[in-house]
């Protein structure tokens, strides 16, 4: 039991290390700069539109769906290694105290999510109902009492293999979940919440007695801890290089016109990154995720100030997090065998970072074109043009002259 009990704190240190490490370079000067003048835009606008709520606003049926969907989004962490699955099999009779504690680490984890959800949508519950936010701390004691119940059901739901258990399990503890919190916000009977709430129990209790006869899934457990990380690590590599990440790379022929001649030797730099941007899945999903979320925010919000500030925004999120793509090649011998100077690297890079964000800048520009916007367009697109050639040209000859000084790397 003492080794069981070490294996526990050995693992989740080395998670909590593995965190930090990568945390450092996630929330940094910069991006903390850009979360702050972001998260005041955010809370600005969110604060003009509560203030525009009717009292029939169905903001308990909105909070419900959104609390539902964060509720039954629970995952065990379970810090399992693929090893695992040979060394610890023989002792899984004496594993309960170590899964006991992933539970309470999981619900930990997860509460802070549960909080900030939570928190965000009550100023508008607030205003809708007429309710004051002394109703929070009840509220937060409640859907952290569903946060328990969903983690209880996840782990006896993942002693069955079949998908559809799985899926079956998440969509009925979406729809309890959602039912119990729309009940509560709006002020249902206390017996329908009541009836809500024993339907609750007997569904875990009718799993805790069905997964007593079932041994722990081993590859189930390992393979949704993988990838549980692995999105940790697609996350973290948007900042820095993650060596534990391998990338998928696609083909995407259709692309290739993008690409300048190869023949030319002055263009091998920028055929190479044009090349990786176009077919790492890291760098060519993060440039779409950070322009469609971009696009969608400014086609939402009739404020040209806003828009403005937003598509630079996510100019800066996008360039800032495609830098480390320029050191990419750094380890592959071939590269350096190229007949031409060195200093090619540097203006190539920073050419291709200001063509992708040019593109991105169009792409920004083209809701409120389609929103008849035509004199917004040309503004966002121009800001957005004259922000890549300054971001290329100034603040990433500061950057890549850092990535390549020992002394600061």
């Amino acid at each position: 039991m003492n080794n069981v009990n070490g294996i526990w704190k050995q693992r989740v240190t080395e998670y909590t290390l593995e965190l930090q490490k990568y945390l450092k370079y996630m929330f940094n000067d910069h991006l903390l700069f850009v979360l702050i003048f972001a998260f005041g835009g955010g809370a600005y606008t969110y604060n003009q539109w509560v203030k525009t709520l009717e009292p029939s606003f169905p903001a308990p049926l909105i909070m419900a769906v959104i609390l539902g969907l964060v509720l039954a989004w629970s995952p065990v962490y379970t810090f399992l290694r693929e090893a695992d699955a040979v060394f610890l099999l023989p002792l899984e009779k004496k594993l309960k105290g170590y899964f006991t504690k992933s539970l309470w680490v999981s619900f930990a984890f997860q509460s802070y999510i549960q909080l900030i959800v939570l928190a965000a949508m009550m100023p508008m519950y607030v205003a809708v109902t007429g309710k004051g936010f002394g109703t929070f701390f009840p509220l937060l004691i409640i859907v952290l009492a569903v946060k328990w119940w969903n983690l209880l059901m996840r782990w006896q739901i993942l002693r069955f293999q079949e998908r559809s258990v799985h899926f079956t399990d998440s969509f009925f503890r979406f729809l309890l979940s959602g039912s119990i919190m729309y009940l509560i916000l709006s002020g249902a009977h206390l017996w329908v919440i009541a009836t809500i709430a024993v339907i609750q129990l007997l569904y875990v209790g009718y799993f805790m007695q069905v997964a007593k006869g079932k041994n722990l899934k081993w590859d189930l457990l390992i393979t949704l801890e993988q990838q549980r990380m692995l999105m940790f690590y697609r996350m973290a590599n948007m900042f820095t290089d993650v060596p534990k990440l391998k990338g998928k790379v696609h083909r995407r022929k259709w692309l290739d016109a993008l690409l300048p001649n190869t023949m030319d030797q002055g263009k091998s730099y920028r055929y190479l990154y044009i090349r990786s941007l176009v077919r790492t899945s890291e760098y060519s999903g993060l440039y779409i995720r950070l322009t469609l979320i971009g696009a969608v925010l400014i086609y939402s919000n009739t404020s040209l100030i806003f828009s403005v500030i937003a598509g630079l925004l996510f100019m800066y999120l996008t360039g800032f997090q495609l830098i480390p793509l320029f050191k990419r090649f750094d380890y592959k011998i071939w590269v350096l065998l190229y007949p031409v100077p060195r200093k090619l690297k540097e203006s190539s890079f920073q050419t291709v970072i200001m063509q992708a964000l040019i593109i991105q800048a169009f792409v920004l520009s083209i809701p409120l074109i389609v929103r008849g916007e035509w004199l917004g367009g040309v503004i966002v697109l121009a800001a957005g043009c004259v922000f890549s050639l300054l971001f290329s040209r100034h603040y990433l000859v500061g950057r890549l002259k850092k990535m390549q000084d020992p002394l600061h790397s």
